[in-house]
């Protein structure tokens, strides 16, 4: 028993380093390079308002059911975010280690306080990505996947969350993707006209 608790110790300390070497390394070459750093700072700031933008494609396209699927998501992945909150409240990685990393330019005051795990922003973004590509529409879903890549690491790169906390937060918001599709798809049912057609449903 003793040597399993100092194996599963030793494991937790090996990820523990490998997750800040990675966070340290993403947020080290953005120090050394001022592109890379703006890069950083531009997707880690923007990047979810161009993946609710999609929301005004959606409308217009009056694909519907992604829009609410979407929204179901970002409400699922919030739930379990404020379950998280209560119980444990991770230090952001420039206040864990306020000796190596400077406090990112960012405009809120209570930043300090704020959880790092999960990334709040990642779920967001991979739940509506989740829910766009699911509905069928492939090219867009894509490119907000991409987009939702890039405001992870930029969220690392300039400081604010460690890989984990990314990590966490795209299997959440994949995951409360994936089961917003299939509450959305299984409660059409309640909403179908007497002919079988749906108010909500896409036409592809």
């Amino acid at each position: 028993m003793l040597c399993y608790n100092l194996g599963m110790n030793n494991l937790a300390d090996t990820i523990r380093q490998l997750d800040f070497n990675t966070f340290y390394y993403l947020y080290s070459k953005g120090l050394e390079s001022h592109i890379l750093m703006s890069t950083y700072t531009f997707f880690a700031r923007y990047g979810i308002v161009f993946s609710l933008f999609s929301f005004a494609y959606l409308i217009w396209m009056k694909r519907i059911n992604a829009f609410l699927c979407s929204f179901v998501a970002m409400a699922i992945a919030g739930s379990f975010d404020l379950l998280i909150f209560i119980f444990w409240r991770r230090p952001r990685p420039f206040v864990s280690h306020s000796d190596l990393i400077s406090l990112p330019n960012f405009t809120y005051d209570d930043i300090e306080r704020m959880s790092s795990f999960p990334s709040s922003h990642t779920y967001i973004a991979f739940a509506i990505a989740t829910s766009v590509f699911l509905y069928g529409h492939r090219r867009l879903g894509t490119v907000l996947f991409v987009l939702a890549i890039a405001l992870a690491i930029g969220r690392i790169g300039i400081g604010l969350h460690y890989p984990s906390d990314i990590l966490g937060g795209a299997i959440l918001g994949i995951w409360s993707g994936v089961f917003a599709h299939r509450w959305v798809e299984h409660s059409q049912k309640y909403w179908e006209y007497e002919k079988g057609n749906s108010p909500l449903e896409d036409e592809e």
